[in-house]
């Protein structure tokens, strides 16, 4: 009895030890990458039906490695098929990962098993080599940090291995009889996964596992290449800026690598709760001009996050008119453009031929006149100013004489007065006979004194015009003028 307890003892003891040696001196410095071009990296196989190879591959489908020329590979380097009722695995050296964060594993993988029942999936042990967890599930997590991650749930032959039979199974080749095909890589692909479980574990093994039927095995198995254990890629934040409207941007999200979460913060406190958004590309409507700094903070998937700041200025902007336009040669006219919100150069572009740019416009005519403001870091705005007529120019009256010798002095004949306030005229002009030798539709329009380009005897002529003024009904006058010579 005692002999027995002593045997059963050495036993557990030997296994122990066996156990306890793959991690006696770990792996501490990351990230860490094998490319098993030189060496086999220190990776072992074993289990049942273990045909595992690490060289140059030359099979009918796995025909090179994923980068460069050595990788790991099942059913040998060259030939094509893997072990009747194979249950192998393929272990890795231990890991010392108890300064990382964000544990993150990428390798190059090539499937070509008969599908659903052969395959393959990766587990990692934290127990030297006790107990094993699959790592990952297929239906987990896809996106750019966690892709080609299993294919199949369940593979079968798995069982021998695993109670979670979840891994990478199928093949491109052609298959007859009962061996099912279809769902195989087609090639190498890069396989990439988070596994924040294993963040701050300080004893950690990984193991690809492999397993098989008794039929339908004439395949070239799974191939492993450029192993990546070490932090996951780190968020990178970043945005844009789109002006929507003087006070209305529009922020658009250029993180990288693939962020799952965002939490923005527009620097806006007087928006209340409208200050903050959880959107991937929000928009924001700011409550007062100013220069806000936004703050973006790109979260997951499980990897680092990024907080970066951009500053946007908010331009709030005033026209109007500051001079009416005279009301005799609707001239003169001016506007002016208050900006608020700028805390440095301000540049004004008003719609003038040619265009004025500063913040006066001046020499205008009645009408609407739009400015367009701009700043270093802020969103242009636009404003209408509206120059009107000064109406304070007296009534309108017709001379009654006028010479017409061009010495710039009464030399034609036509209205006079508040021009500025006229809506519609129409100025006609009869010869002794009644004939209309003059008419304008023009109140700055009048009559020199000719008649077809020929100079008009001096005398009488007759006149009416058909008149509306600003706020008033239309009337009609008439009158004679004497020309003079």
């Amino acid at each position: 009895m005692l002999f027995n307890r002593i045997i059963l003892y050495c036993f557990f003891s030997l296994s122990f030890l066996k156990a306890s040696s793959q991690c006696t001196l770990p792996i501490t410095a990351f990230p860490y990458r094998e490319g098993f071009e030189s060496t086999n990296g220190s990776w072992t196989s074993g289990g049942t039906g273990n045909n595992w190879a690490c060289g140059a591959p030359n099979k009918a489908v796995i025909r090179s490695a994923g980068e460069g020329n050595r990788c790991w590979v099942t059913g040998g380097l060259t030939g094509t098929g893997y072990a009747p009722a194979e249950a192998s695995w393929l272990r890795s050296p231990c890991f010392d990962m108890s300064t990382i964060q964000n544990p993150y594993v990428e390798f190059m993988i090539f499937w070509d098993t008969e599908q659903q029942f052969d395959g393959a999936s990766i587990q990692y042990s934290l127990d030297q080599g006790t107990t094993w967890t699959t790592a990952g599930a297929a239906s987990g997590p896809k996106n750019c940090l966690n892709e080609n991650w299993y294919n199949q749930s369940p593979i079968t032959y798995l069982s021998a291995l695993t109670t979670q039979r979840d891994g990478w199974s199928g093949t491109t080749q052609s298959v007859s009889g009962s061996c099912r095909g279809g769902n195989g890589s087609g090639g190498w692909v890069r396989a990439k996964q988070t596994l924040p479980v294993l963040a701050g574990q300080s004893r950690v093994i990984f193991r690809f596992i492999f397993g098989a039927g008794t039929i339908c095995n004439n395949f070239d198995g799974l191939a492993i290449d450029d192993f990546y254990l070490g932090e996951a890629p780190p968020n990178q934040a970043d945005f844009d800026i789109v002006c929507v409207a003087g006070d209305t941007v529009d922020f658009i999200d250029r993180s990288l690598p693939c962020p799952q979460q965002y939490n923005w913060d527009f620097g806006d406190l007087a928006s209340g709760t409208n200050n903050t958004s959880t959107l991937k590309n929000p928009r924001h409507v700011f409550s007062a001009p100013g220069t806000y700094t936004i703050k973006l903070t790109a979260v997951g998937p499980n990897n680092a996050p990024s907080t970066t700041t951009k500053d946007i200025t908010i331009l709030r902007v005033n026209a109007f008119q500051k001079k009416p336009a005279d009301c005799v040669t609707d001239q003169g006219g001016q506007a002016e453009a208050l900006v608020q919100g700028a805390s440095g150069p301000i540049f004004y572009n008003w719609n003038t031929i040619p265009a004025q740019l500063t913040s006066i416009a001046s020499d205008l005519s009645s009408g609407i006149y739009l400015v367009r403001i701009s700043a270093p870091g802020a969103c242009p705005v636009t404003d209408t100013a509206l120059v009107v007529v000064d109406n304070n120019c007296g009534e309108i009256r017709f001379p009654s004489g006028f010479t017409p010798n061009r010495d710039g002095k009464n030399d034609a004949f036509g209205v006079l007065g508040g021009l500025g306030s006229i809506v519609s005229y129409r100025l006609s002009v009869y010869n002794r006979w009644g004939q209309v030798i003059f008419t304008t539709a023009d109140p700055t329009h009048r009559w020199n004194g000719t008649i077809k380009g020929i100079t008009a005897d001096p005398g009488i002529y007759i006149w009416t015009a058909e008149l509306m003024l600003r706020n008033a009904p239309t009337r009609t006058e008439k009158g004679s003028v004497m020309l003079i010579r």
